[in-house]
Order: C-alpha cells, then sequence, then structure tokens
C-alpha cells in the first residue's frame, strides 16, 4: 500500500509539472503571436509610409505641371501667404479696408464687361452663321436656279449595245455593256425582252441618256437608259445617224448648254422633260419639235413609229 500511494503521488507530481510546462507553453505562443503581428504591422505601416511619400511626389510633380498649363493658358498665379505676411496683415487691414472697394468695383466692371464682350461675340457669331447659311442656300448668279429646266440638261450620247444578255433574275430584262465614249463601257439594264430579239441587241447603235442616277434593278446596277419610241403595243430602239460613233453629242438648236453631271431625282427633272419628247410624222426622234440632232452627221429616228412617246 505505501508504495502504491507513492508512486500515485509521483504521478500527481508530474501530471502537475506538465500542466505548468502546457501553460508556459502557452504563453510563449500568445508571445509569439503577438510579435508576429507586430512586426506584421510595423512592414505595413512602412509600406504605407513609403507608398504615401510617393504620392507626394506625384501630387508636388501634378501641381507643378497645373501651375505651367496655367500660366501657359494667361491664367494669373497668386502666391500663397508667408508667415510674415501673415503677421503684418493687421497692420494693413485699415488700408486694405480702404482700398478693397475700388479694386472690387474696378474688378466687377471689368468681369462684366468681359461677360457683355463674350456675349456679343456669340450673337455675332451665330449672325455670321445664319448668313453663311442664307448664302449656301441661295445659288450664285448663273447656276442651276435660274437655268431653265429643259432638253439641254440631258446628257443624251450615241452608244453601242456591245454585248447584250437576259437578266439572271429577270425575264423581262436584258442586261448590257454599253461602250459610250468613256475608258470602260457602262453596264444597262433595259425591260426590252418583250419588243427586240436578243439577237439584235447585240453590236448595236444606240442613243442613251447618261446621268440618270444609277439604280439597281433586280440586283444589277444600272448607268444610263436605252431611248426608245414607246407605245402600249411597240417599243423601238431610236437608231441614230449613220457615221455616228460612240461618245457623240446628241444636240437641240435653240437648246444650248451643257448637260446636268446628274438628274437629281428629287426635282423630277426627268419626269418633267420626258413629256416633250416625241417621233414626229417622219419618225425623227425631236423635243418640242427639235430634232435630236448628232452635228454633221444627221438626226436620230425610230423605224417604223411616228408620233410616239420617247423614253
Amino acid at each position: 500500500m505505501a508504495a502504491n500511494s507513492t508512486l500515485l503521488n509521483r504521478l500527481e507530481q508530474r501530471a502537475t509539472e506538465a500542466d505548468q510546462v502546457i501553460e508556459y507553453l502557452k504563453q510563449q505562443v500568445a508571445l509569439l503571436k503577438e510579435k508576429a503581428i507586430l512586426q506584421a504591422s510595423l512592414r505595413e505601416e512602412k509600406k504605407l509610409r513609403v507608398e504615401n511619400a510617393k504620392l507626394k511626389k506625384e501630387i508636388e510633380a501634378l501641381k507643378v505641371q497645373l501651375v505651367q498649363a496655367e500660366i501657359k493658358n494667361g491664367v494669373k498665379q497668386i502666391a500663397l501667404p508667408t508667415s510674415a505676411s501673415v503677421q503684418a496683415m493687421p497692420h494693413a487691414c485699415s488700408t486694405a479696408a480702404v482700398q478693397q472697394p475700388e479694386s472690387i468695383s474696378t474688378s466687377t466692371l471689368a468681369l462684366q464687361d468681359q461677360i457683355k464682350g463674350g456675349e456679343e461675340k456669340k450673337k455675332k457669331d451665330k449672325v455670321d452663321k445664319k448668313g453663311e447659311k442664307k448664302e449656301k442656300k441661295q445659288p450664285a448668279p448663273g447656276e442651276d436656279a435660274t437655268r431653265p429646266l429643259d432638253v439641254s440638261c440631258l446628257d443624251l450620247r450615241v452608244g453601242c449595245i456591245i454585248t447584250a444578255k437576259k437578266h439572271p433574275d429577270a425575264d423581262s430584262l436584258y442586261v448590257e455593256e454599253v461602250d459610250v465614249g468613256e475608258a470602260s463601257p457602262r453596264t444597262v439594264v433595259s425591260g426590252l425582252v418583250k419588243h427586240v430579239p436578243l439577237e439584235q441587241m447585240q453590236n448595236r447603235m444606240a442613243v442613251l441618256l447618261c446621268n440618270l442616277k444609277p439604280a439597281k434593278m433586280r440586283g444589277v446596277v444600272s448607268q444610263a437608259m436605252v431611248m426608245c419610241a414607246s407605245s402600249p403595243e411597240k417599243v423601238e430602239i431610236l437608231d441614230p445617224p449613220s457615221g455616228s460613233v460612240p461618245g457623240d453629242r446628241i444636240t437641240f438648236q435653240g437648246f444650248p448648254g451643257e448637260p446636268e453631271k446628274e438628274l437629281n431625282p428629287k426635282k423630277k427633272m426627268w419626269e418633267q422633260i420626258q413629256p416633250d419628247l416625241r417621233t414626229n410624222d417622219e419618225c425623227i426622234a425631236t423635243y418640242k419639235g427639235v430634232p435630236f440632232e448628232v452635228e454633221g452627221k444627221g438626226v436620230c429616228k425610230a423605224q417604223t413609229m411616228s408620233r410616239s412617246g420617247i423614253k
């Protein structure tokens, strides 16, 4: 029994010592944690100080750039007061109090003059712009506004239909390549399938209107129009006089002038001129009775159609 009690006492003593050691270790761990946290916070503080110093330098540099930009743009710079000037301020208050109303009134008047001048300049600019717009709207004398709308506006030329084929997407249309005296042929789409056989369209001389606005017809852009004598029952291509070559101008006595570069579809120029285009009793193409003429070579005619419209 004595031996057992001695063993128990030793075990209890060792357990107590072990508890003490554990407690000591816990304290050491807590101290190490605090130390690590402190070191981390010190490192963070150092890092923030370095960043703050960089930011201060950047701000100073930006201030210098701002001052330089203001000086360049004519902004007057006012120096900040020093400690000496602040101390001297009480002595200058009375003088400043006397002079301030005059300076304020002067600066106010100057500012008002600047504002009035700016407003007057804006009004003047608006008036000038309105005047420019009016000038733009009013065409100069001798331009299109005073020109009569007649057949001289049309760019009618002799052309040669080099090739013709049926439109891939429209049974009633031909697609032709036409030489009108330019560097390259023009593509022309014509609704002549029902009136003119395909073999008669090849290598054929014709009269073409060349200043219509190009228009897409079933996916193909047409750059001119073959002129024809036309009625509800029949259509005939106008023939230029023998000896004509592609590019020859069609002219009309009594209607001088150069043709428009492009007929304005908004003004319906072609629609107003076309009703006066007709063949006469001799099948000669005319405008108000005046023949389609190639100077020095003769007149343009339909084969058989007299007193018919032309389009």
